[in-house]
């Protein structure tokens, strides 16, 4: 009779059966099988739902919530059995049970010790020092940015050269992630061609409401309100070289717009930019509304065009058309709002920020977006052999509220006819007629209704009603209608 034996495999994790050595001989030679057989589906054994294969004792022990009683099992048999038969007895390999041992002679029998997994005998060679992982977490907890963004601000500041997926398995390894807002799919993208512009010429514009709920965190947006913060930024950025240009205000009005696009036009004239400029907007009342308003026709015939400056317009409700600015809208949360106000930053405070913030973002941010290759804008104005002074991209943010009171100073807009003109309707005799009807008609009732006669008033009402009518179609009946 042939006897077969159930033996847990741990390699595989399957029920397997022994058999004789007639039999394995037998097997070989028929069917060419191997020493070691599957258990067919008929003998396999029923284990508990969800359970493939049987369950040591150890694994139990292992699971039962205290991770040292499978050890502390082990050890307490081996005072009595060998460690073959102890091993038979937990359902684990004879290796394991030395190894627990010799675990427990060098911890000087400390059972916890036994069951961590230690690392590898000697540290991995080339592994990124200690101190130097820790300058890339300090850096990513601060700044919010990703391996690229890390490893050129690592270059630049402090010379350190380390690869992006370096600096990414460091970041998983301390758990650290980027924090990422999720963009709206499908909306249609604009092309811009960067060819077809020369270095500060063609520039966006638009206004952004600071104070967004949804972007920034709740200790910032309590702040803005606290502190009396100007709730509203003014930016204009080249699509080109990405530099840009910030002022504030309180208020979102058409006097700062018209402020804020002049200032610029000022600023780059003055560092020597003759070139016909380009300013593209929304279809905010900010900036003069839609190119078909009365508003924005007078700013351009009787300003910019004396400037040498064209204002476009982007299509209604696209605002994919000024992606380049509502792009560094998106940085400006992320790297400047959420980093740097808090509770206690009062309004001198603040604009000393932004203007260290603005400054940053044009000489030292790298930037990856399309032409740009890791280049701050100011290192891309010079690739493009434009010759401008260093100081174009450190124009002072200011108060457009306050900048705009002096407007008037700086440039004559009292002759530009705001108001729209009076149209004088041309009076016949029929439109005189009609006019006087209505006229007496009130007169009558008015003087009816003071006697307190309601027949009397009645008659009147019904007397001139009746001229009013004839009055109307007169000029119609004249004509044969």
């Amino acid at each position: 009779m042939i006897v077969k034996t159930f033996i847990p495999c741990t390699q595989c994790r399957k029920a397997r059966v022994s058999f004789t050595e007639n039999e394995k001989n037998k097997k070989n030679i028929e069917k060419g099988g191997y020493p070691w057989d599957i258990i067919d589906m008929e003998t396999k054994p029923q284990y508990p739902k969800g359970v493939t294969h049987p369950v040591s004792l150890y694994q139990k022990l292992k699971r039962s919530g205290n991770p040292q009683a499978a050890v502390q099992t082990v050890i307490s048999l081996l005072e009595s059995h060998s460690p073959k038969e102890v091993a038979k007895i937990m359902g684990i390999s004879v290796r394991w049970v030395y190894k627990l041992r010799k675990r427990y002679l060098e911890s000087n029998q400390n059972l916890q010790t036994c069951i961590l997994k230690r690392g590898p005998k000697s540290p991995m060679p080339n592994r990124t020092p200690k101190h130097i992982e820790d300058i890339v977490v300090k850096l990513a907890k601060s700044t919010n940015l990703g391996p690229i963004r890390l490893a050129f601000n690592l270059k630049r500041s402090m010379g350190i050269s380390l690869s992006p997926y370096t600096i990414r398995n460091i970041l998983r390894r301390y758990g650290i992630r980027c924090r990422k807002i999720q963009t709206k799919n499908g909306s249609k993208r604009y092309y811009t061609d960067l060819n077809a512009f020369k270095p500060l010429q063609f520039f966006q514009f638009d206004t952004k409401h600071i104070a967004d709920q949804k972007a920034l965190p709740h200790t910032v947006y309590a702040a803005i309100f606290k502190n009396k913060l100007p709730l509203y930024q003014y930016t204009a950025i080249d699509v080109k070289t990405r530099l840009r240009f910030i002022a504030y205000a309180h208020s979102l009005s058409f006097i700062n717009g018209l402020t804020f696009m002049l200032l610029i036009e000022s600023w780059l004239r003055t560092f020597g930019v003759k070139h016909r400029l380009f300013f593209q907007t929304d279809n905010g009342e900010e900036f003069g509304g839609v190119s078909t308003s009365r508003k924005h026709k007078l700013i351009q015939s009787y300003i910019f065009d004396h400037l040498n400056t064209l204002l476009l317009n982007i299509p209604p409700a696209k605002k994919e058309a000024n992606s380049y600015v509502e792009r560094s809208h998106r940085t400006d949360d992320e790297e400047f709002y959420s980093v740097n106000i808090n509770l206690d930053t009062d309004v001198q405070t603040f604009m000393i920020l932004a203007q260290n913030w603005i400054c940053y973002y044009n000489y030292q941010r790298p930037h990856f977006g399309s032409n740009m290759k890791g280049k701050t804008p100011m290192e891309t104005l010079k690739c493009y052999k434009a010759i401008y002074h260093p100081a174009i991209g450190a124009m002072p943010v200011v108060n457009l509220d306050y900048l705009s009171l002096f407007i008037k100073d700086l440039f004559d807009i009292s002759i530009i006819p705001w108001d729209t003109p009076y149209k004088k309707l041309p009076v016949n005799e029929t439109m005189a007629q009609y006019s006087k009807a209505c006229k007496d008609f009130c007169s009558d009732i008015n003087a009816a209704s003071r006697k307190g006669t309601t027949e009397r008033s009645i008659r009147a009402y019904e007397s001139r009603s009746e001229r009013l009518y004839w009055v109307q179609i007169w000029p119609f009946s004249s004509c044969g209608l």
